[in-house]
């Protein structure tokens, strides 16, 4: 039995030479013009126990739900500082928030509480990163130095005590074991593994970057950095490291600013100058910038993403970004011959025929609401394929040949 398959070549709008599908587009942009959002520096996102998301920006917290705003700063809450850095949250719901002058705050719904060097073991007041363990313990890292809180006592490690190379921490990863993986800057990695601190650096252990600015644990347990200026890399075990910069994978920049990893083991990486890169699961990468996509500037600052499928992107000076998650914007052809498919309308979709050779494409196919349904990597020249799985409804279909993609929309009835 047969299936009727039919090809919709969705309009097209030139520009700059290059092709785009404005159907399958969404993006959608937050700023201090079209929304509530305090500040257009978005420093850090944080999706709670109930898939709401909260704003770290350069005046105030913000926290999103269902389409409202509400807007915490120091004039309306127990905020002393509006510049806010870290976002964590607890088994609770408890939203743990880092300042750059202020110390960190709790905020549980209805109450705050501050913790500062006025109050508090806590190192300094300048927080960049906080992370909770398995039991409970608030991780803190602060320009001076770590810090460990357990709801009564501190316990810090600076270089004073402890002999880290550097008090300047910037991300905490922690694994189901409660390990921890710890970034700095200009000091290397810090690792605390069954109550056992260790410093690893380019010197002593090879290290690919002794900066970090972000570390984020996989969905197997292994830790990953963002580097400043070496990319993405992993302790492969034993302090052997893998890399993957620009001149050895898809990544577009080795100055990366923030990383998420998803339980697909998707990497959503933010760059300093070269937008979002996007590593799926199978390896294939995808970069957005502002002149391949909507998304309003190359500078990103934070990452998040929700059970929806949504991505949000903090941007250093343009606001707040949505993009849902395999919603494929962009259609870049650059000079080439447009693909196509035949015979077209097809009655089989057994085995369909490219209008020209493909060259070692990756071809996925997605639903319209984003899903990805399959990929497949082939080698060598093609010219055609076959998708006996697929069912009655609509898709879109990305095949990618090095940097250029096209996407095409079909309909199976």
């Amino acid at each position: 039995m047969y299936k009727k398959l039919i090809f919709l070549f969705l309009p097209l709008y030139l520009c700059s030479g290059s092709f785009f599908y404005s159907q399958i587009t969404d993006w959608e942009i937050y700023n201090e013009s079209n929304s509530l959002l305090p500040n257009n520096t978005v420093r850090c996102l944080l999706i709670d126990r109930t898939n709401e998301l909260w704003i770290g920006t350069d005046n105030g917290l913000a926290h999103l739900s269902n389409g409202t705003w509400e807007i915490f700063n120091t004039s309306n809450s127990g905020l002393t500082d509006n510049y806010i850095r870290a976002l964590a949250v607890d088994d609770n719901n408890t939203i743990w928030i880092g300042t750059t002058l202020g110390g960190m705050f709790k905020y549980d719904g209805s109450t705050w509480q501050m913790f500062s060097t006025f109050n508090s073991d806590i190192p300094d007041n300048f927080i960049r990163a906080i992370t909770i363990d398995n039991n409970g313990n608030k991780w803190i890292g602060t320009v001076e130095g770590l810090a460990m809180f357990d709801d009564t006592n501190w316990q810090t490690w600076t270089i004073a005590n402890s002999g880290i190379f550097s008090n300047n921490i910037t991300s905490i990863g922690i694994d189901n074991q409660n390990n921890k993986y710890i970034g700095t800057i200009n000091g290397g990695l810090i690792y605390i593994i069954d109550g056992i601190l260790d410093n690893y650096t380019l010197l002593n252990a090879g290290v690919p970057d002794n900066s970090v600015a972000t570390v984020q644990i996989d969905e197997l347990g292994k830790p990953w950095y963002a580097s400043p200026a070496q990319g993405l890399f992993t302790d492969t075990g034993n302090q052997t490291w893998l890399v993957q910069n620009s001149s050895n994978s898809g990544l577009v920049s080795n100055s990366l600013t923030t990383m998420i990893i998803d339980i697909d083991q998707n990497f959503y990486l933010g760059t300093y100058q070269n937008g979002l890169a996007i590593k799926s699961y199978n390896s294939v990468w995808n970069n957005y910038t502002t002149s391949n996509s909507e998304i309003p500037e190359n500078h990103i600052l934070s990452l998040a993403k929700d059970s929806n499928n949504y991505v949000w992107i903090g941007t250093y000076s343009k606001g707040l970004v949505r993009l849902l998650d395999g919603q494929l914007s962009l259609n870049q052809l650059e000079n080439d011959q447009s693909l196509e498919f035949y015979p077209n309308p097809a009655q089989s979709i057994d085995q369909l025929k490219f209008s020209r050779i493909l060259n070692q494409p990756t071809i996925q196919i997605f639903s319209t609401e984003g899903k990805l349904i399959s990929s497949e990597e082939f080698q060598g020249k093609v010219s055609s394929a076959s998708f006996p799985f697929l069912t009655k409804g609509n898709y879109i279909m990305k095949i990618q040949e090095g940097e250029k993609f096209e996407n095409l929309h079909f309909v199976i009835y």
